[in-house]
Order: structure tokens, then sequence, then C-alpha cells
């Protein structure tokens, strides 16, 4: 189970307190509210509703360099093994195409579980996000924690 938490404590993604991003960069607002419905699907352990974004095909580069499918990491956080506080994401560069936008910067946060514990984590990060019948999915994630302090 502490492999789970370890392989998984890098990942998640929640919708932070406070949203940041350069003044050059503008978040797609269909991409902003999937990233909100996300956030709250995650902090409720609320399975469907992380499945109503997260495409049915999608993966993640986790910290520890092992990809991830949806499943795995929702089964994580069913069990409760995803759980950070003071949760910010900054966002750096938004890239959009008509049926993909990749959105990049890092997130702060601070570890309840894991590494990191109690330490506050800057973790780089890559989002691919798909159009999809009209909807907004992110298919691909790739998070690499950069420092903890």
């Amino acid at each position: 189970m502490l492999k789970i938490i370890g392989m998984l404590a890098g990942f998640i993604i929640a919708i932070p307190a406070v949203a940041q991003s350069s003044p050059d960069v503008r978040v797609p607002p269909e991409i902003g509210a999937a990233y909100g419905r996300l956030g709250k699907a995650m902090m409720a352990h609320d399975a469907n509703g992380v499945r109503a974004v997260w495409a049915e095909d999608f993966v993640v580069n986790a910290p520890n360099n092992m990809v991830l499918r949806r499943e795995e990491v929702i089964a994580a956080m069913e069990r409760d093994l995803l759980d950070y506080k003071d949760f910010r994401k900054h966002i750096t560069f938004v890239g959009r195409k008509p049926e993909i936008t990749v959105i990049m910067g890092y997130d702060t946060m601070v570890p309840n579980k894991g590494p990191g514990a109690g330490k506050q984590v800057t973790r780089p990060f890559t989002d691919i996000w798909a159009n999809r019948a009209g909807n907004w999915q992110l298919i691909a994630r790739q998070a690499t924690i950069a420092a903890a302090r």
C-alpha cells in the first residue's frame, strides 16, 4: 500500500484555492471549467465525476516515472491514498489547436501523505486536453516533483 502512495502521491489534480497564470496566458473557459469539476470530484472522492473529465484512455507519467491509467489513479483516490492541502496551480503556457490543448505550468502543494509529507512540493506538469464530440477531456498528464522544502 505504501508503494501505491509513493507511486501516486505526486499525481493528484485538484483545483487550487488560488489559480495563477501569467498575464498573457489565458486558459480556455471550457477547460478551466473542466479543471474545476475535476478538482471538486477529486476532493469528494467522486470516481464518476473524475471519469467525466478524464478520458477513458487517460494516462499519466507519474513523478516516479511509472505510467498509470485512469482506473489505477481512481482506485487510489477511492482508498484515500491521495491527500493534499494548500494546492495551487500556476499556469505558464497554453497552446491551443482545434482538437487539442496543451497546458503547462507547475503545481505547489503540501502532501499530507507519502513522499514530501508536510513539506511544500513544487511539481511541473504538462496536461493534454482533447475535444471529443464537443466535450474537453484530459487525455494525458506528465508530472514531476522538482522540489520539496
